[in-house]
């Protein structure tokens, strides 16, 4: 009998599960409470963190102490703080992981330990090691992942060059993939983070909130996620319906009013960014003259949404057959089973490359580079001691806009020594760097997925460095006492290296506003 490997969505709003049994197809795993979507939220509680709805109940009582939008954090510094402890997001996504896990096993009978989890295309290398991590930490010894776009067009199984659009509550994610014969090519992914269907429901929520004569609550109130739960419900309704009437529930106000809205008022509420989406997809639209358009996730129903789309890209289709809610996590269950009947070849989305002493990227990995992907590059050391390869994502400078992934120190190095450095990307966009130093053939690996210290890091040290030079040539700029002053700076930023990481770049980021200005005054 084949391993049972489950496809997991850990959508921003649901989480769903799905298997793939070969001659039966693929099935929606039902959870404990009975329903095929679990709510992507934990909760703390005096005996412990919850998950699923037990969280969202206590959304209801305790707004304070529940979270569901971890999933836009990962591979970030943010942390839930309570109870006099901070939890990071993939501490937070463990017991929902976990509870997934133990629903699925339940449903088939039979210990789970693999999956393949989607994610948004624009996750980059540290994201998708945390998303790992946490999938490994909840009892999935092996993870692999796969772009949310990506595995929307392995659920459709059509052919042709087409563009996936996924619409969800936290992200927009957009791949063009070719399909042919049951083998689909991604040529290309993008995505937003600060687009998704949440977005929407807070403009609907404030929207409401004003026509009934309503106090807006704040975020703490129980009124808020009492509010967008609302907006979700009235947002759904006016996707069939031209009027909803709308009765604010007690709670908000005891009076048993209710006021109207209509769909052309909601349209031009979220006109903007409607927009927004259209512009992205027409770029890749003309640049890839696709032969269809498969839009997928629970907020590409917006019919303002679909009838853009048709009036200016081309006619939407839903494909498959599949609800567009379910596209995802149909595909990543399919994508258990890559090469039994389809093949799927992803592709890098973010560069990868290292940075040289000016601070630029130089690429080794270009952004769209077939995965699995490898690179090698030989260092030769000039002097005894130490070889510093700082590891970076991105093609411009790190300070505008590439990002430090970690530094790898070498010691021991002798003058003329050859180091040999391996950058290999799985299939999933996973990124994990070898180490050969000249002859000798013991090999050292560093999984930015999973690392000897269990954490993913963008090296603080590596960016206090980068913030260094540039006050130690702004400096020259200035007298002498501002020269020392301004390292003393740098000084004290540099003692935090050890304390809390939100620290760490709440200081990176007081320097950056400073050297800015300086930067002025000097040009100036």
């Amino acid at each position: 009998m084949d391993e049972c490997i489950i496809g997991i969505d850990l959508g921003t709003r649901y989480a769903e599960t799905a298997v793939d049994i070969p001659g039966r197809g693929v099935s929606i795993i039902p959870n404990r409470w009975g329903g095929n979507r679990t709510p992507s939220m934990v909760g703390f509680t005096k005996d412990g963190l919850v998950a699923g709805e037990d969280a969202a109940r206590l959304m209801l009582t305790e707004p304070e102490t529940v979270w569901w939008d971890m999933k836009r954090h990962l591979g970030s510094d943010w942390t839930a703080r309570v109870a006099g402890r901070s939890y990071s997001p993939e501490e937070m996504l463990l017991p929902l992981l976990s509870l997934l896990r133990e629903d699925a096993e339940a449903f088939l009978k039979t210990f789970i330990s693999s999956c393949v989890l989607a994610a948004p295309a624009h996750f980059s290398f540290p994201e998708r090691g945390a998303l790992a991590r946490a999938a490994r930490k909840a009892g999935f010894d092996r993870v692999r992942i796969v772009n949310e776009p990506t595995a929307a067009a392995l659920s459709a199984g059509i052919g042709g060059r087409f563009l996936v659009m996924d619409f969800g509550a936290g992200t927009l994610d957009m791949s063009l993939v070719e399909g042919d014969g049951g083998v689909f090519q991604v040529l290309d992914s993008r995505g937003r983070r600060d687009i998704g269907g949440l977005d929407i429901d807070r403009l609907l929520a404030e929207r409401l909130c004003r026509n009934a004569g309503v106090p807006l609550s704040r975020p703490s109130d129980p009124r808020a996620s009492l509010m967008m739960r609302e907006a979700e419900n009235v947002k759904i309704a006016l996707s069939g319906a031209k009027r909803v009437t709308w009765r604010v529930p007690a709670g908000l106000a005891d009076d048993g009013r209710a006021v109207e809205i209509d769909r052309a008022e909601f349209e031009s509420l979220i006109y903007h960014i409607m927009e927004e989406i259209l512009n992205m997809v027409r770029k890749m639209w003309r640049k890839y003259e696709p032969e269809k358009l498969l839009t997928v996730g629970g907020s590409s129903r917006i019919p303002l949404l679909r009838q853009m789309l048709a009036e200016r890209v081309r006619e939407p289709d839903c494909g498959g057959g599949s609800r567009p809610e379910d596209a995802v996590v149909t595909g990543s269950a399919l994508y258990a089973h890559q090469g039994r009947e389809r093949l799927l070849i992803d592709v890098l989305s973010k560069s990868l490359g290292i940075m040289n002493a000016d601070g630029q990227a130089v690429p080794l990995l270009r952004k769209g580079a077939p995965l699995p992907a490898q690179a090698r590059q030989v260092f030769t050391a000039r002097g005894s001691g130490a070889i510093e390869i700082t590891v970076v994502q991105g093609e411009r400078k790190v300070r505008g806009g590439g990002r430090v992934l970690q530094t790898l120190t070498i010691g021991g190095v002798s003058d003329g020594e050859t180091v040999e450095v391996d950058f290999k990307v799985d299939g999933g966009g996973l990124l994990h760097v070898e180490v050969k130093r000249g002859g000798n053939t013991s090999r050292r690996t560093i999984s930015l997925d999973f690392d000897e210290s269990d954490e993913i890091q963008c090296d603080f040290a590596s960016e206090m460095r980068i913030r260094e030079d540039r006050i130690a040539k702004l400096s020259m700029s200035y007298p002498d006492n501002y020269q020392s002053r301004l390292l003393d700076i740098a000084k004290d930023a540099r003692s935090l290296k050890n304390d809390d990481a939100s620290l760490q770049w709440e200081a990176l980021g007081v320097l950056d506003r400073m050297i800015t200005e300086l930067e002025r005054a000097a040009a100036g």
